[in-house]
């Protein structure tokens, strides 16, 4: 591929931390432009002389900001990162861009119908648990006639006291200061309460008509496809983000309904869905080199259950601390998930560290590198920048490291799946329309399915290699949820 350059990349790679990344805004904030000298599109009229300026200046300030981050990119270590992995994947991007995803607009209608008929099943039980009502108005002037309940369960102003009533205790707090009935407070109390478990699956069902199935329809182009916007430089880990709408952030499959399911194959194609397995706790065995865990994966061993043997806990506890720890969790967090005292959550966790020791060693080296430097780096030469940690109070400086140390394993897996992505574009017969964090979504016609598995699968197993190999999971169907369930 050609060598490009891309100025906003750039910028993130140098600074993750800046959000206001324009060319306007780093006209004028780096290269010193002044503001009356920059003007928008819209202050321009198509055809005049100042228009034509307008054009220009969008190309000196391009060029002047390559000539300012290039050398950057050199000094601070990022070629590979810019050059290996970025610039290539800009190729990918626009292949997303182009192709988008194929839509089934009366699935989408037909299950929005099914929804907002158990939205309002689930309202109508809480109500009589309640002793609420629907309150019937009619508008005078256009007669317009409307049904409200009494009490709206999705305000936790008027959830909150309802569930003090029932005698559970709401403590979790709002960043405001008030009382949330937010995640936290809903994992705790989830099964304690048939009302609980109802306000619970409400909560769920509004997000999926408000967020989703409501303005579906508006997101489908005209030949049926949806193209949603797809972010490199906003996510500091350097993950790819997604927005109108954010297919990245699909709900899986579960009592509600599976959102997957609008998204299907064209005509005589069928999706490839291949996915890392373990693939961040692979690259936690590869950062720390601990002989246990890397020998773990060398073995096939089931890692939970290894775990939950070590530590004297159930596989579903071990999968929580298994995906906590490379997230930076602590004794604190973990008392959280298994409602105990951070004395005994501590406690367990010293046993996991027992069995894993440097997997200890390598998070306090990552505290280190950040205290003495105030930056950590990935595999990759990606840094996470931390440039307010020696003004933090200890609670900051603590969050600086869980973040840094989950930068650590999270940037390289998204370096992973970017180098995956580039290698899979090379191959015309195969269609990238998604990709989810560890996952790509691939259209490919129905009669080259076998060897483009065998293609997808070796292109991500040779991304970024580490002396752990990588493991892929492939499924293949018409729609989407029929691959991700």
């Amino acid at each position: 591929m050609p060598k490009i350059f891309d100025t906003l990349t750039a910028v993130h790679l140098l600074d993750e931390n800046i959000t206001e990344k324009s060319l306007k805004y780093l006209a004028h904030t780096i290269l010193g432009v002044p503001k009356d000298k920059i003007k928008k599109y819209d202050d321009v009229t198509p055809g005049t002389e100042e228009f034509y300026i307008y054009g220009m200046n969008d190309a000196i300030w391009t060029y002047q900001l390559f000539q300012r981050f290039s050398p950057e990119i050199e000094t601070q270590g990022l070629h590979h990162l810019m050059y290996d992995i970025e610039m290539p994947f800009q190729y990918a991007l626009v292949e997303l861009a182009i192709n988008g995803i194929k839509a089934d607009p009366d699935e989408a209608q037909r299950m929005k119908h099914e929804v907002q008929h158990l939205y309002y099943q689930i309202e109508n039980e809480l109500l009589e648990m309640f002793g609420g009502e629907y309150i019937v108005s009619i508008t005078p002037r256009s007669r317009v006639v409307s049904c409200e309940p009494s009490i709206n369960f999705n305000s936790s102003q008027q959830v909150i006291p309802l569930l003090e009533g029932l005698g559970f205790e709401i403590y979790e707090k709002a960043k405001k200061g008030g009382k949330s009935w937010g995640k936290a407070a809903k994992k705790r109390l989830v099964g304690q309460h048939p009302a609980i478990d109802l306000l619970i699956k409400l909560g769920k069902v509004s997000k999926l008509l408000d967020g989703f199935l409501t303005p579906f329809r508006r997101f489908i182009d005209e030949d049926g496809r949806i193209r949603c916007s797809f972010h490199n430089t906003v996510a500091v880990t350097g993950r790819l983000s997604c927005s109108n709408p954010n297919i990245e952030q699909l709900p899986k499959n579960n009592d509600v309904a599976n959102i997957r399911n609008l998204f299907i194959s064209s005509d005589d194609n069928i999706f490839i869905v291949a996915d890392y397995s373990g693939q961040e706790l692979r690259i936690l065995g590869e950062e720390s080199q601990d002989f246990n865990l890397k020998k773990a994966f060398k073995d096939g061993v089931d890692l939970h259950t290894a775990v939950a043997e070590a530590m004297g806990i159930s596989r579903d506890d071990a999968k929580i601390v298994n995906f906590g720890i490379p997230y930076g969790k602590e004794a604190f967090g973990f008392s959280k998930d298994w409602g105990c005292s951070i004395e005994e959550a501590e406690i367990t966790i010293n046993k996991y560290f027992a069995k894993y020791p440097s997997v200890r060693s390598r998070i306090e080296r990552c505290r280190q590198k950040i205290a003495r430097d105030g930056y950590v780096t990935n595999m990759s030469g990606r840094r996470r920048r931390f440039p307010g940690f020696k003004k933090n109070n200890k609670w900051g400086k603590a969050r600086c490291y869980r973040m840094g140390f989950n930068f650590i394993i999270q940037g390289f897996a998204a370096d992973v799946i970017k180098v995956a992505a580039t290698k899979i574009i090379r191959n015309k017969q195969l269609k990238l329309v998604n990709i989810v964090h560890d996952e790509v979504v691939v259209e490919c016609p129905r009669d080259y399915v076998e060897t483009g598995v065998c293609f997808i699968r070796d292109s991500m197993i040779q991304s970024l290699p580490m002396s752990l190999p990588w493991e892929v999971t492939i499924d293949v169907g018409e729609r989407y949820g029929e691959c991700k369930g």
